[in-house]
């Protein structure tokens, strides 16, 4: 993240998961997940968003290699920008998720479509 220009402050959390063996790349060396939460501006957004997208292709700078997940915890509501095809965008705030369902419906990928329309077109 600092290649980024992103500073992890002194406040934060980290804490880890283990992955299941069934998972791990190598039968013999156990594997987890290791994650770190903090806060930062609204500013640093656009940098968060490179971060998430430019995980997959190596040779683009700056690239922390790692998955980035934005809560915004007054909305409710967690965005992973997976690749450059797009995101999820999850939570219980279902006023604002319904909002982004009707404004991007161009953007929505099929595959989910349908359980979208389930979701946001039943009363």
């Amino acid at each position: 993240m600092a290649s980024a220009g992103v500073s992890i402050p002194n406040q934060r959390s980290i804490w880890s998961e283990e992955i299941d063996p069934e998972e791990w790349l190598h039968e013999t060396s156990p594997e987890c997940w290791l994650y770190l939460s903090f806060e930062v501006s609204a500013s640093l957004l656009e940098t968060l968003l490179w971060c998430a997208l430019a995980k997959d292709f190596r040779k683009i700078q700056p690239n922390p290699g790692c998955d980035v997940y934005l809560f915004n915890l007054q909305k409710k509501v967690v965005v992973f920008p997976y690749d450059d095809r797009g995101m999820d965008v999850v939570g219980p705030n279902r006023e604002l998720l319904s909002v982004l369902y009707k404004k991007h419906q161009s953007y929505l990928l099929d595959g989910d479509r349908h359980a979208m329309e389930i979701s946001f077109n039943s009363p």
